[in-house]
């Protein structure tokens, strides 16, 4: 027999799921009983997706359709296994039901559900920009459910959610070790290695699927440049994948840099869904960057409930302080105490940091009113007209900038990063 294989795109990771056979667990029900159910929400979500012709309410609805469609490949290839009798090689692994997680996340189903009806007469009593405004957060609330009934699937049948699949461990070299001449390591093994990092395996995934996304790679960092949709502006995505587990099927941690229509941003993407309190839009974050002491903060919950952020800026904030960096130890905290742990090993977070900032056209230097009015004048003596020196980097400022940094062969950002201020004779 042959075993469906299931191709679906969940945010920025194109998720493979070649699902065999997963041990039944006779203590619980037959999952197959819930495919009726999900069938309705596909319908549904599907009749969302045709009443309107873009905009981020039908966005939201096709990524809830996404979200409910693997449920159903994850159930019927379950099945499909069981009936069979098969034990192949998994790709994807099971996990043993937690019964006590699956309580708890009913329980959430059901508040869910509560804030959904709430949302719906919210949709259907008004109108205009505010009817507009209701029928997104509506949609937002079935996303959620879509998430939470994904994650009660997990842990009331045990079945496991699909995640890139890899090969070995990367190796790490032994800190006291020089490659000989010759062997540069096994990063040189690939072209898109980053020679400056041979401890690291770049021929492991997600390495190699990235590589051909076009990303580009700077130490643990995954880097990638574009154009944003809306307005043609620079946009740079920088990740992390130190905390990348090869072996593991589910809870893939991963630090995000990001320059998304001139604002930068920090996001932890856990790879859980984290039981928060729904009333709110934060989660709270334990932070510690290197041996500093731990550091409790309040994040920006995702839309997708799998993490937490930083915007504008808080974001570019907390990515100076990650620039002379060399680990970072993320706590999300959800509900009944459950913690989302991470330490990300900073490698190739300058190159990342300085991308994001060129792309925002910000600087990652601590800048006062004073040092912007002596780098003004030392503008204007230099030729290239920033006005009168009062410390406001404003347009003139800008457009200044980016004249010296086009004379001197620098990224025209407008902003003033290191390089260009070491240009202009100023060390750090």
């Amino acid at each position: 027999m042959t075993i469906r294989k299931h191709r679906r795109c969940l945010g920025a990771l194109v998720l493979t799921s070649a699902i065999a056979s997963l041990p039944a667990f006779a203590q619980q029900a037959d999952p197959v009983s819930e495919l009726p159910a999900i069938e309705d929400r596909i319908a549904e979500a599907q009749q969302t997706i045709a009443q309107f012709d873009g905009g981020a309410i039908q966005s939201l609805a096709q990524y809830r359709l996404e979200v409910l469609r693997l449920n159903r490949a994850l159930i019927e290839n379950r099945a499909l296994g069981d009936a069979a009798g098969l034990t192949p090689e998994l790709v994807v692994p099971s996990v043993e039901p937690d019964p006590d997680r699956a309580a708890e996340i009913l329980a959430d189903i059901e508040n869910q559900q509560r804030a959904i009806k709430t949302a719906r007469r919210e949709a259907e009593t008004s109108g205009g920009l505010v009817q507009a405004l209701a029928l997104s957060r509506l949609e937002t609330e079935k996303l959620t459910l879509a998430q939470l009934r994904l994650a009660w699937l997990q842990a009331q049948y045990g079945i496991a959610t699909p995640q890139i699949t890899a090969g070995a461990p990367p190796e790490v070299a032994s800190p006291d070790s020089t490659p000989e001449d010759g062997d540069a390591g096994v990063a040189s093994d690939v072209p898109w290695a980053d020679p400056d990092h041979p401890e690291i395996d770049y021929a492991a995934e997600p390495f190699p699927s990235l590589a051909e996304s076009d990303f580009r790679f700077k130490g643990w960092f995954a880097i990638k440049e574009t154009r944003a949709a809306v307005d043609d502006s620079p946009k740079v995505l920088a990740i992390n994948f130190s905390a990348f587990d090869t072996k593991a099927f589910s809870g893939q941690r991963r630090l995000l840099l990001q320059c998304v229509e001139g604002t930068p941003s920090v996001v932890y993407d856990t790879g859980d869904i984290i039981l928060s309190d729904f009333q709110s839009n934060t989660i709270p974050v334990v932070v510690r960057i290197d041996d500093a002491a731990a550091e409790n903060q309040s994040w920006s919950q995702l839309t997708n409930n799998k993490g937490g952020g930083l915007f504008g800026e808080r974001g570019l904030r907390f990515i100076r302080s990650l620039y002379d960096a060399e680990t970072l130890f993320l706590r999300a905290e959800g509900k009944r105490g459950r913690e989302y742990d991470a330490r990300f090993d900073l490698a190739g977070v300058r190159a990342s940091a300085e991308a994001v900032a060129a792309a925002c056209g910000v600087s990652l230097l601590d800048l006062d009113r004073d040092d912007y009015r002596a780098i003004q004048t030392l503008l204007n003596n230099a030729g290239f007209n920033a006005g009168t020196p009062d410390g406001v980097w404003g347009s003139g400022s800008q457009s200044a900038m980016k004249a010296f940094q086009e004379a001197n062969d620098l990224p025209a950002t407008g902003a003033p990063d290191r390089a260009t201020l070491e240009a202009m004779g100023i060390s750090f």
